[in-house]
Protein backbone atom coordinates (compact mmCIF):
# COMPACT_ATOMS: atom_id res chain seq x y z
CA UNK A 1 0.00 0.00 0.00
CA UNK A 2 1.12 3.53 -0.76
CA UNK A 3 -0.10 6.47 1.33
CA UNK A 4 0.48 10.15 0.61
CA UNK A 5 1.70 12.06 3.66
CA UNK A 6 1.26 15.77 4.39
CA UNK A 7 4.31 17.88 5.22
CA UNK A 8 5.00 19.18 8.69
CA UNK A 9 4.83 22.89 9.42
CA UNK A 10 6.42 25.08 8.16
CA UNK A 11 7.01 22.99 5.03
CA UNK A 12 4.78 22.81 2.01
CA UNK A 13 4.69 19.82 -0.29
CA UNK A 14 5.24 19.77 -4.03
CA UNK A 15 4.21 16.73 -6.04
CA UNK A 16 4.88 16.81 -9.79
CA UNK A 17 4.72 14.44 -12.71
CA UNK A 18 5.63 14.55 -16.38
CA UNK A 19 4.14 12.83 -19.39
CA UNK A 20 5.84 12.07 -22.72
CA UNK A 21 4.74 10.04 -25.73
CA UNK A 22 7.81 9.13 -27.84
CA UNK A 23 5.60 8.21 -30.80
CA UNK A 24 3.96 11.62 -31.06
CA UNK A 25 6.51 13.69 -29.10
CA UNK A 26 3.59 15.12 -27.12
CA UNK A 27 4.70 16.13 -23.65
CA UNK A 28 3.13 17.74 -20.64
CA UNK A 29 3.38 17.92 -16.93
CA UNK A 30 1.59 19.00 -13.85
CA UNK A 31 1.79 19.26 -10.15
CA UNK A 32 0.30 20.59 -6.99
CA UNK A 33 1.40 22.43 -3.90
CA UNK A 34 -0.25 21.56 -0.59
CA UNK A 35 0.01 22.79 2.97
CA UNK A 36 0.52 20.86 6.22
CA UNK A 37 -3.15 19.81 6.23
CA UNK A 38 -3.00 18.55 2.67
CA UNK A 39 -5.06 21.48 1.39
CA UNK A 40 -4.49 22.59 -2.16
CA UNK A 41 -2.63 25.86 -2.46
CA UNK A 42 -2.04 25.71 -6.22
CA UNK A 43 -2.25 23.13 -8.99
CA UNK A 44 -0.95 23.46 -12.52
CA UNK A 45 -0.65 21.61 -15.78
CA UNK A 46 1.13 22.59 -18.95
CA UNK A 47 2.13 21.34 -22.35
CA UNK A 48 5.90 21.10 -22.87
CA UNK A 49 8.42 20.75 -25.64
CA UNK A 50 10.40 17.81 -24.26
CA UNK A 51 12.75 15.26 -25.80
CA UNK A 52 12.17 12.41 -23.32
CA UNK A 53 10.17 11.27 -20.30
CA UNK A 54 13.00 12.44 -18.03
CA UNK A 55 12.91 15.86 -19.67
CA UNK A 56 9.12 16.14 -19.17
CA UNK A 57 9.51 15.14 -15.51
CA UNK A 58 12.24 17.75 -15.00
CA UNK A 59 10.21 20.49 -16.73
CA UNK A 60 7.25 19.73 -14.45
CA UNK A 61 9.54 19.90 -11.40
CA UNK A 62 11.04 23.18 -12.59
CA UNK A 63 7.59 24.71 -13.06
CA UNK A 64 6.46 23.42 -9.67
CA UNK A 65 9.50 24.79 -7.87
CA UNK A 66 9.07 28.18 -9.48
CA UNK A 67 5.53 28.41 -8.07
CA UNK A 68 6.15 26.66 -4.74
CA UNK A 69 8.87 29.09 -3.73
CA UNK A 70 6.30 31.89 -3.95
CA UNK A 71 4.56 30.24 -0.96
CA UNK A 72 7.49 29.02 1.15
CA UNK A 73 11.23 28.48 1.11
CA UNK A 74 10.80 25.15 2.93
CA UNK A 75 9.58 22.54 0.47
CA UNK A 76 9.20 18.78 0.54
CA UNK A 77 9.45 17.59 -3.06
CA UNK A 78 7.95 14.20 -3.74
CA UNK A 79 8.11 12.61 -7.19
CA UNK A 80 7.09 9.31 -8.72
CA UNK A 81 10.10 9.36 -11.06
CA UNK A 82 12.94 7.71 -9.16
CA UNK A 83 15.33 8.70 -11.97
CA UNK A 84 14.63 12.39 -11.30
CA UNK A 85 15.18 11.99 -7.55
CA UNK A 86 18.49 10.21 -8.26
CA UNK A 87 19.55 12.79 -10.85
CA UNK A 88 18.85 15.70 -8.49
CA UNK A 89 20.44 14.14 -5.41
CA UNK A 90 23.52 12.73 -7.19
CA UNK A 91 24.59 16.09 -8.57
CA UNK A 92 25.08 14.52 -12.00
CA UNK A 93 24.75 16.62 -15.14
CA UNK A 94 22.44 14.31 -17.05
CA UNK A 95 22.38 14.18 -20.83
CA UNK A 96 23.08 17.30 -22.85
CA UNK A 97 19.35 17.49 -23.65
CA UNK A 98 18.38 18.12 -20.03
CA UNK A 99 21.44 19.94 -18.66
CA UNK A 100 19.94 23.43 -18.94
CA UNK A 101 16.78 22.35 -17.13
CA UNK A 102 18.85 20.67 -14.40
CA UNK A 103 20.95 23.80 -13.95
CA UNK A 104 17.81 25.95 -13.56
CA UNK A 105 16.37 23.49 -11.00
CA UNK A 106 19.61 23.37 -9.00
CA UNK A 107 19.82 27.17 -9.00
CA UNK A 108 16.32 27.35 -7.50
CA UNK A 109 17.12 24.63 -4.95
CA UNK A 110 20.15 26.59 -3.72
CA UNK A 111 17.83 29.19 -2.20
CA UNK A 112 15.52 26.67 -0.55
CA UNK A 113 15.43 24.37 2.44
CA UNK A 114 14.16 21.23 0.78
CA UNK A 115 13.94 17.50 0.97
CA UNK A 116 13.28 15.29 -2.01
CA UNK A 117 11.85 11.80 -2.00
CA UNK A 118 10.33 9.17 -4.24
CA UNK A 119 6.74 7.96 -4.01
CA UNK A 120 5.29 5.21 -6.14
CA UNK A 121 2.91 6.38 -8.86
CA UNK A 122 -0.07 5.07 -6.89
CA UNK A 123 0.64 7.68 -4.21
CA UNK A 124 1.02 10.49 -6.73
CA UNK A 125 -2.43 10.27 -8.34
CA UNK A 126 -3.33 13.98 -8.34
CA UNK A 127 -0.01 14.93 -10.00
CA UNK A 128 -0.39 12.05 -12.47
CA UNK A 129 -3.86 13.33 -13.37
CA UNK A 130 -2.50 16.84 -13.88
CA UNK A 131 0.35 15.54 -16.08
CA UNK A 132 -2.21 13.83 -18.32
CA UNK A 133 -4.14 17.10 -18.57
CA UNK A 134 -0.92 18.92 -19.42
CA UNK A 135 -0.16 16.56 -22.29
CA UNK A 136 -3.69 17.01 -23.65
CA UNK A 137 -3.84 20.81 -23.34
CA UNK A 138 -2.14 23.72 -25.01
CA UNK A 139 -0.39 26.22 -22.76
CA UNK A 140 -0.33 26.45 -18.98
CA UNK A 141 -3.30 26.29 -16.63
CA UNK A 142 -3.52 27.05 -12.91
CA UNK A 143 -6.21 26.29 -10.34
CA UNK A 144 -6.68 26.63 -6.62
CA UNK A 145 -9.17 24.99 -4.26
CA UNK A 146 -12.03 27.21 -5.50
CA UNK A 147 -11.47 26.53 -9.22
CA UNK A 148 -10.17 22.93 -9.29
CA UNK A 149 -12.21 20.18 -10.93
CA UNK A 150 -14.27 17.83 -8.79
CA UNK A 151 -12.05 14.97 -9.96
CA UNK A 152 -8.86 16.67 -8.75
CA UNK A 153 -10.48 17.70 -5.47
CA UNK A 154 -11.63 14.10 -4.89
CA UNK A 155 -8.09 12.78 -5.44
CA UNK A 156 -6.72 15.39 -3.03
CA UNK A 157 -9.38 14.58 -0.42
CA UNK A 158 -8.53 10.87 -0.57
CA UNK A 159 -4.90 11.81 0.15
CA UNK A 160 -5.95 14.06 3.05
CA UNK A 161 -7.97 11.23 4.58
CA UNK A 162 -5.04 8.84 4.27
CA UNK A 163 -6.73 6.44 1.86
CA UNK A 164 -4.15 3.91 0.76
CA UNK A 165 -3.47 3.10 -2.86
CA UNK A 166 -2.71 -0.49 -3.67
CA UNK A 167 0.53 -1.29 -5.42
CA UNK A 168 0.85 -4.53 -7.32
CA UNK A 169 4.35 -5.70 -8.20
Amino acid sequence: MVIWRAPQLPQIKLNTDGSFDPGTLIAGGGGLIRDHLGRLMLAFHSSFQAVSSLHAELLALEMGLWHARQFSLQIWIELDAAAVVTTITSGGLGSWQVQHTLIRIRNMLRDLQYSISHIHIEGNRPADHLAELGAAAIGSHFVDESTASHHLLALIRMDQLGYPSLRFS
